[in-house]
């Protein structure tokens, strides 16, 4: 197999995969070591078979053993062409045996007038890149076709579709990096439509059922995104499991909502007995409550904040817009959690990994100032005091 065509066809059928990957495929493989060989009834009539980029062929030259080339096939390459001493290169695709053979006939006679050219073609391998929705086999998806043209039915035939997932309205042909071809299988097979010929290294793609079977669930869920359902429509609290589950503290479950085409319809997830159900295409969201903390003390704006998440402390200061540098004592902080409990903290240590939440209430305690006045007052008190002792005494 040509080096660059191989490098092409892989890096092709990794994007594909990659665009396809939200979808439950069930892949085709192989059931051996080696590729799956499907042998054609016939070997194509090579008087009437055009060659293809991926054919090769033998030639013998009679009487100039030097230019024949019996042992080594040559293969046609992807611009089309071969390449032949003497000759040099030679248009081989969409021409017979025969015609090719005429060809290079002329060629030789004028530089060689006794030679005679016979060409043999030998007996081509078609690669087909053929999944989705199709029978699963214990190794690869790449079926190779022992036979000159490969139809797509016969493609289908082979890799065995899987009609319980197999969405058969959207069979997609990939070519060249590009959709090549869109079938709807069943009106394909109900018309007698023309069946369509594949080329070597065409990918088929069977979607999946489940592609077109999803809904969505946003807000404040613990994995928002995409989701398939297997049946015809889910009920609400069931669409909540799939995203994970809320976001504890940070969801308002009793003014979630369905989203659809003909408008919003309110559901309380809270409840017991969820009966509105999603369908596919339908969005559930779930809106955060409103969640607030409070931070206090020696603070420069000590109030109520709302978070949407779990907040460091270090941020949740920062929302109060600081410690207050004259009053603040950072190693005296009391945090006091949503249930009551308290802890005492170091603001300089654990502001890096302790989080509040929800009701929670930081307080960050001032430190013990000296009023010199007070003081000097008492002072002078105690001296007065005593000084009218020592004289009454």
């Amino acid at each position: 197999m040509n080096t660059f065509l191989r490098l092409r066809f892989l890096f092709l059928a990794l994007i594909i995969l990659g665009f396809q990957s939200f979808s439950p495929f069930v892949f085709a493989e192989e059931t051996s070591d080696e590729n799956i060989v499907t042998k054609s009834p016939q070997f194509p009539e090579t008087s009437t078979y055009k060659l293809q980029i991926g054919d090769s062929i033998v030639v013998t030259v009679e009487g100039y053993p030097e230019y024949t080339k019996d042992r080594v096939p040559i293969p046609v390459q992807p611009d089309g062409y071969i390449s032949y001493p003497l000759i040099g290169l030679i248009k081989a695709t969409d021409v017979t045996v025969s015609e090719l053979e005429a060809q290079m006939q002329r060629v030789f006679s004028k530089k060689l007038p006794s030679a005679r050219v016979f060409v043999t073609l030998m007996q081509p391998k078609r690669h087909i890149l053929v999944f989705g929705a199709v029978d699963q086999r214990p190794r690869g998806n790449m079926h190779i076709f022992e036979t000159g043209q490969v139809y797509l039915m016969h493609a289908l035939a082979a890799a065995g579709i899987n009609y319980e997932l197999a969405d058969l309205t959207k069979i997609t042909v990939w070519r060249d990096g590009k959709v090549f071809k869109t079938v709807n299988f069943e009106e394909h097979v109900e018309t007698g439509g023309i069946d369509i010929p594949l080329k070597d290294y065409d990918i088929v793609i069977i979607p999946s059922i489940y592609a077109q079977r999803r809904i969505r669930v946003i807000g404040a869920v613990i994995t928002p995104g995409f989701y398939p359902i297997t049946n015809e429509q889910i009920p609400a609290n069931q669409a909540l499991k799939l995203a994970g589950g809320s976001r504890s503290d940070f969801a308002d479950l009793k003014k979630a909502e369905i989203i659809t085409d003909a408008g919003n319809t309110p559901v309380d997830l809270t409840s017991q007995d969820v009966i509105a159900m999603l369908a596919p295409g339908d969005t559930l969201y779930v809106p955060l409550a409103e969640a607030k903390i409070s931070v206090v003390g020696a603070v420069d704006k000590p109030s109520q904040y709302v978070i949407t998440e779990p907040i460091l402390l270090r941020d949740a200061v920062a929302m109060a817009g600081g410690l207050d540098e004259e009053k603040a004592n950072p190693k005296k902080c009391i945090l006091t959690r949503a249930d009551g409990t308290q802890e005492e903290l170091d603001f300089n240590l654990v502001q890096s990994e302790v989080y509040l939440h929800p009701n929670d209430q930081l307080r960050i305690l001032e430190r013990t100032r000296i009023d010199w006045r007070v003081l000097s007052f008492a002072a002078s008190l105690t001296n007065l005091v005593v000084s009218v002792w020592l004289r009454y005494r």
